[in-house]
């Protein structure tokens, strides 16, 4: 707590240190409006206090007096790149380059942003982000304590099938891809493919590998009462593997609508059916008989309180239907999230970092009892979930990611009952 309050009271000292400065360069303006050293002087101080247009308004006026500054016109560049004008970005970043007075450095970084501008917002737009490190978990496995049930009757688990703690290399990419049909209406055909892996040191049994990929177009609806909706149908697969072994692939259709409710508030609604079709391996031989088809149902609410802080809710109901009803089950959960940006606390580079926090529940119950486990206790059981996530930026590509999670699962049979502590450590790179 003490260092909590230390980082604090530096932060505040920062700020008001900033905005001091601002107010005094901007005072200095109205003395000396034609003074070029003046506004320049002040751009940078607005910019420092992240009062972005009143900075672009401060340089664009220091080119009235002088039209032939490259580096001025670099900086509104990136102004205007961060608030997202990417048409005017690119025009000063291509003067700048342009100039007979740019340098070498400025040339090579207003190029950098245009390849990007030209690589995320051309009609087929590309990103990506990759992220590696170690974690560590105190059951990776996710295994019970205690007694077991098998066929009703109470048994001693073999000591090999123990919880065990454990580290893992993780890794996880995520690529998207959109392409903008180019019609008033916003129209994208929007693919995303996301890969995960956990290779543990130890405890093998416990790796996973996971594949996702969706496809599907969005539109927004431009007239009308329903002006402002966007829609997006798609198609999505997975697959799974356990132990490094084929687990089960997944397949499907679903429908996402978001609609502005309020100011910086968003509200949006997922529709998804699909099929699970398990495979059998040597540790599960008769794991295809857990097959069958789910549909579910998820609403979220997305709001910015302020320019640092956005928080969501969200819930959702799934239904399960297997081959077996010991197997099927219904599902509703809810959650939700606080995410915080905020000044760089110990002077690594002025970069905001983030912190990010989230809970969830969820309550599942089965059809039937499982006859091979307890004939006559239908499972029913409580996930709780809560993470914390704080990243750090490096440069403008490289992240330094710091995350905690610990979940919980209450189960009316003690097969399924488990609690599992992680932290991890790793490195993020975006393009």
């Amino acid at each position: 707590m003490a260092t909590l309050s230390l980082s604090n009271a530096a932060l505040a000292q920062v700020t008001d240190a900033r905005r001091a400065s601002y107010r005094a360069a901007f005072e200095e303006t109205l003395r000396q409006p034609d003074n070029a050293e003046v506004l320049l002087k002040y751009a940078q101080a607005a910019a420092a206090a992240e009062d972005y247009e009143g900075a672009i308004t401060a340089y664009e006026r220091f080119l009235v007096i002088d039209a032939d500054q490259p580096r001025v016109k670099f900086e509104l560049g990136v102004l205007y790149y961060k608030l997202r004008s990417y048409d005017a970005a690119r025009t000063y970043f291509d003067q700048a380059r342009s100039s007979a007075k740019a340098t070498k450095e400025i040339a090579e970084r207003s190029s950098e942003f245009i390849r990007d501008i030209d690589r995320r917002w051309g009609p087929s737009r590309l990103t990506g982000e990759f992220v590696a490190g170690i974690r560590y978990s105190d059951n990776p496995a996710s295994l019970p304590t205690g007694t077991l049930q098998s066929y009703g009757a109470t048994v001693v688990p073999d000591p090999t099938f123990q919880r065990r703690s454990d580290f893992a290399f993780i890794g996880a990419a995520s690529l998207s891809h959109r392409y903008d049909f180019g019609r008033q209406d916003s129209g994208t055909l929007e693919t995303d493919f996301s890969f995960y892996t956990a290779k543990q040191f130890q405890v093998t049994a416990a790796d996973v590998m996971l594949l996702d990929l969706g496809i599907g177009p969005r539109m927004e609806l431009i007239d009308g009462p329903l002006s402002g909706v966007q829609l997006k149908p798609f198609v999505s697969g997975r697959y799974i593997t356990v132990g490094n072994l084929p687990t089960y692939w997944a397949w499907g259709a679903g429908l996402e609508a978001s609609v502005p409710v309020a100011d910086k508030m968003r509200a949006g609604i997922v529709v998804l059916g699909q099929r699970r079709d398990f495979v059998d391996n040597a540790v599960v031989p008769f794991n295809s008989q857990n097959s069958g088809n789910n549909g579910t149902v998820a609403a979220n609410l997305r709001a910015e309180l302020t320019p640092s802080l956005e928080a969501s809710l969200g819930g959702n109901y799934t239904r399960y239907i297997a081959m077996t009803g010991f197997q099927s089950y219904g599902e509703a959960g809810l959650g939700g999230s606080l995410t915080l940006r905020f000044e760089d606390p110990v002077g690594i580079n002025g970069r905001k970092w983030t912190l990010a926090g989230n809970a969830a529940l969820a309550f599942a119950t089965y059809d039937q009892p499982d006859p091979f486990i307890q004939p006559g206790t239908v499972r029913s059981q409580t996930d709780v979930n809560l993470g914390l996530l704080l990243s750090v930026p490096l440069d403008d590509r490289l992240t330094l990611v710091g995350q905690t999670t610990y979940f919980q699962r209450s189960a009316s049979i003690n097969n399924y009952s488990f609690n599992s502590f992680s932290s991890l450590l790793g490195i993020g790179w975006r393009f």
